[in-house]
């Protein structure tokens, strides 16, 4: 009687091991899925509220509450190129011609080496950098028909690129 029991004993061990390692190997998923399923929400929010606030710089182009500052449509865009706009609009409504320009910034260390800051600049006001991974940002633009206008546009700024091809400010052409 004893050699049943043990045997009973070594294989109910058995079992319940298999049955603890099956709930261990559920566990470790469901944390795996949680997790990838929090990032995939956090990227999706980042995208978001890139997009809101290029959206919201956007359809501002143009727009002036004094319209007789900006009459020439040619000049509400002041420059723009594949990474990189810079134009005029009245942004918070004040009949005030405001400069804002969109470009990415330096690479950010970190996990990912292709992670740039997105910067946004008014007036002469310092750069504000979002670093919510952002590796592209590429613009096209086109024409009130809808045809597309061949990059860099022809304008009168340009941007300086240093020797190291770092971006500096926007500066007159001379």
């Amino acid at each position: 009687m004893g050699t049943t029991t043990l045997i009973d004993i070594i294989g109910s061990m058995v079992i319940g091991s298999m049955l603890l390692l099956t709930a261990l190997q559920m566990n470790d998923t469901a944390t795996k899925n949680t997790f990838q399923c929090q990032e995939n929400l956090t990227v999706q929010q980042n995208l978001t509220a890139i997009i809101q606030n290029i959206q919201w710089d956007f359809e501002k182009i143009g727009y002036c509450k004094e319209p007789t500052l900006i009459s020439d449509p040619a000049r509400y865009i002041l420059y723009g190129d594949n990474d990189s706009i810079s134009f005029s609009a009245d942004l918070y409504n004040t009949g005030t011609l405001n400069t804002v320009s969109w470009y990415l910034g330096g690479y950010i260390k970190g996990p990912n080496p292709r992670i740039r800051k997105l910067c946004r600049k008014v007036d002469n006001n310092p750069p504000s950098e979002a670093n919510l991974g952002v590796t592209q940002f590429s613009l096209q633009y086109f024409d009130a028909a809808g045809i597309s206008i061949p990059l860099v546009l022809a304008t009168r700024r340009t941007r300086r690129i240093s020797p190291s091809g770092a971006r500096q400010d926007w500066c007159q052409e001379t």
